[in-house]
């Protein structure tokens, strides 16, 4: 019998453009398109956490900054084989561990109503009003 191998969660882990987009493609139910990652990821992010069984990534999330005291939680992806093993949860609370030793005072999140639930379990975040406009 052969024995699932160990994930690792990382800080500001290696990843490529092609397994990112793929793993987006995977969660989001969409045809992959290549998506310049890395390029964004060191342009704009404040870091990103990235779980891995063996060699596959199976989950990701990116924090943005304002450069100042905000940073935003976004593009929290798990593979769907892999949701509801804790890995999204896992994403979340390394990323605020290290939101907790940068600069940053404050971590913003959105979620879609249906996933309400999971980001706000153990009162991590606090609801605030919020609007969104898709242009």
């Amino acid at each position: 019998m052969t024995s699932k191998p160990e994930h690792s969660t990382v800080w500001r882990g290696a990843v490529t453009d092609q397994e990112v987009s793929g793993l987006h493609a995977a969660a989001f139910d969409h045809a992959e398109e290549l998506e310049p990652w890395r390029e964004r990821l060191e342009r704009y992010s404040l870091g990103w956490v990235t779980v891995r069984r063996g060699e596959l990534l199976v989950g990701f999330c990116n924090v943005i900054t304002d450069g100042g005291h905000h940073a935003f939680l976004l593009d929290v992806i798990v593979h769907p084989d892999h949701q509801g093993t804790g890995v999204g949860k896992e994403l979340v609370h390394r990323t605020i561990e290290e939101c907790r030793t940068s600069s940053v005072d404050w971590l913003h999140v959105d979620f879609e109503a249906d996933l309400g639930p999971f980001a706000m379990t153990e009162g991590l975040f606090r609801r605030s009003s919020a609007g969104i406009l898709r242009v």
